[in-house]
């Protein structure tokens, strides 16, 4: 937490771990470097941006679904279930993975792929 309140011209906190992004962003990191941003892009944008305008609640909000979308894209080694989305959503041509990790389950990348579609509504009001 010292470091959040540094002083020093050019220091930046970024949050690293997805499923914590929010509760980082509320207690003053200015962004992150998040995998699962690259299912929800504008979603994880809108994020940080709540926070910087202390928008609490919203942000809360997305924040908790953010986090569930994380976790469900982290279920299995990494990158087997974000590739698998990537797939479905037709962002990448492959869900293939490099050895030693196989393929994601189906079960895995169908749980995922719905928590990366459209914001649920309660959230986007």
């Amino acid at each position: 937490m010292e470091l959040y309140g540094s002083s020093d011209p050019g220091f930046t906190v970024l949050g690293g771990d997805d499923t914590v992004i929010s509760p980082l962003l509320a207690a003053a990191a200015l962004g992150g470097i998040l995998a699962s941003a690259n299912v929800r892009t504008t979603d994880y944008t809108e994020l940080i941006e709540l926070w910087r305008r202390d928008a609490t609640g919203p942000a809360r909000g997305l924040g908790a679904e953010l986090a569930r979308l994380s976790a469900a894209l982290f279920a299995e080694p990494n990158p087997t279930v974000l590739k698998g989305v990537s797939y479905a959503q037709g962002r990448i041509s492959s869900p293939a993975v490099r050895l030693p990790p196989l393929a994601a389950s189906a079960g895995s990348v169908r749980r995922a792929v719905v928590l990366a579609a459209a914001r649920t509504q309660e959230t986007a009001a």
